[in-house]
């Protein structure tokens, strides 16, 4: 058979495979691809000798001949998803596929950037230790701040430590050995819900993530908008009623630190006793407490007026809310009603899918992504070979 024929049907049938989480065998293969079955024993060939295909046994418990099944091997590609968060550092593995083969999480740092970067890369070291043999092919960073056009100076990133701009990906690929994606958490968050979450069957939508900060991811047509500075997406620097913010490492006015400020200020609580965290504000609001009530309010029409903003240049399908503080089923419902008059087109507004793991998923989609273009790259131009892989 022609080997420019035998190279694309293995790209092709690679490609197939890449997306099925279950094995199958070659007679479905050769139908879904459209091949003959000649042509898929030879592709299949050529990716079991170059180590990207294994056959896992037959198909038992069916008439006839039983038929042999084929996967992608969960050690072609080993990659990394990391969500750098205020609060919490969470690591996970995955292979080709996307699918999860280890997670972690740990409280982050507050030693600022470097420290930071040293946690996260030691959290995924270990992860590796339990996967005897795989070597990391990428990875995926989610970090709280405004990632800069060369994908390495973070900014703004205040609730880490690092209000000075920082190189993280320098560390990080100093401290896994591997090349490293860098994002803001947020448009990684917006990645996730496209890819596993809220937004599989959307071409325009916003996440916007209420937490101890917030800030909002944007996908336009399909396509994640960054911006000139990787600033898009910022609506913590929208103006407000009460001005711009005090200074560029001061709170987000509409974030989960300044509410929970404002409640512990406010006077005229139950026993005289505000609420200690955003949660039991919700909940005391839920049960009718007058200040608590109040607060919710206000926070809602803030995130609502941040929506209609967003709304009113990318016109989006969906918002979706997410976060410690915009996940809140009652502040996601009073949003729904208020964007009715605040948008020209209002949108659907929805909960995340993914909640607190939104980020992660989307540092873990861009690794993937960026690793199965390389696999399938690599089985054209020979750089795969048994020779450079390790034993299953």
């Amino acid at each position: 058979m022609d080997a420019a024929v035998v190279l694309s049907s293995a790209q092709k049938v690679f490609t197939f495979l890449l997306g099925q989480l279950e094995p199958v065998s070659r007679p479905e293969v050769a139908l879904a691809c459209r091949l003959s079955r000649p042509t898929v024993f030879s592709a299949m060939a050529r990716l079991q000798d170059q180590q990207l295909v294994q056959d896992v046994g037959q198909r038992s418990g069916m008439l006839g001949r039983s038929a042999s099944l084929y996967e992608v091997r969960t050690d072609a590609a080993l990659v990394a998803g990391v969500d750098i968060g205020g609060s919490n550092l969470r690591v996970a593995l995955g292979d080709a596929r996307g699918r999860v083969l280890a997670e972690t999480r740990a409280a982050t740092s507050a030693s600022g950037g470097h420290g930071v970067a040293e946690q996260a890369a030691e959290l995924v070291r270990l992860l590796l230790e339990g996967i005897p043999g795989a070597d990391l092919a990428g990875a995926g960073v989610s970090v709280p701040g405004v990632v800069g056009a060369d994908g390495s100076t973070v900014h703004y990133a205040w609730n880490i430590g690092q209000p000075e701009p920082y190189d993280f990906r320098t560390p990080l690929v100093a401290g896994l050995g591997a090349p490293v994606i860098l994002d803001n958490n947020v448009n990684l968050a917006a990645l996730g819900e496209q890819w596993q979450g809220a937004a599989r069957q959307l071409g325009t939508f916003a996440v916007i993530a209420v937490g101890a900060g917030v800030g909002a991811g944007i996908v336009h047509e399909g396509q994640l908008l960054r911006g000139a500075h990787g600033g898009a997406g910022e609506v913590a620097f929208l103006p407000s009623s009460r001005g711009h913010r005090p200074g560029l490492a001061s709170p987000d006015e509409a974030g989960g630190l300044v509410l929970l400020g404002e409640a512990q200020a406010r006077a005229g609580w139950h026993a005289d006793t505000p609420p200690t965290s955003v949660q039991e504000l919700f909940s005391w609001a839920a049960a009718g407490e007058g200040p608590a009530v109040e607060l919710v309010e206000a926070e809602s029409q803030r995130i609502a007026a941040i929506a209609a903003s967003v709304c009113a240049i990318v016109d989006p399908e969906t918002v979706i809310l997410t976060g410690g503080v915009g996940a809140n089923t009652v502040l996601v419902a009073r949003v729904r009603e208020l964007i009715q008059d605040l948008a020209p087109f209002p949108p659907t507004v929805v909960r995340s899918a993914l909640g607190q793991r939104a980020s992660l998923v989307g540092a873990l989609a861009v690794a993937v992504r960026t690793a199965q273009g390389d696999l399938i790259n690599s089985i054209g131009d020979g750089t795969r070979s048994p020779a450079s892989t390790s034993a299953p």
